[in-house]
């Protein structure tokens, strides 16, 4: 299955391919923290500000599920 997350920030939609949907917001969570950092955006943003367990938690009850990888996302 295919789990997917937009950025906090910018909108990019962030997707991986995973067997559980536990495993699939650990990626995302840390995915699209790597990226803020990465753009120097972390600091502009604050919903991924809680700690990586309270973060994780979000992601897992807002990420979206399909069977095909969604169109122009970014892999994980």
């Amino acid at each position: 299955m295919y789990y997917s997350h937009p950025c906090s920030y910018c909108s990019k939609v962030f997707y991986t391919y995973a067997d559980s949907k536990e495993h699939a917001a650990a990626t995302l969570y840390a995915g699209i923290k790597q990226h803020l950092i990465s753009y120097n955006e972390d600091d502009k943003e604050h919903q991924f500000d809680d700690g990586a367990s309270i973060d994780t938690n979000e992601v897992y009850a807002a990420i979206t599920e399909s069977a095909e990888a969604p169109s122009g996302g970014y892999q994980l």
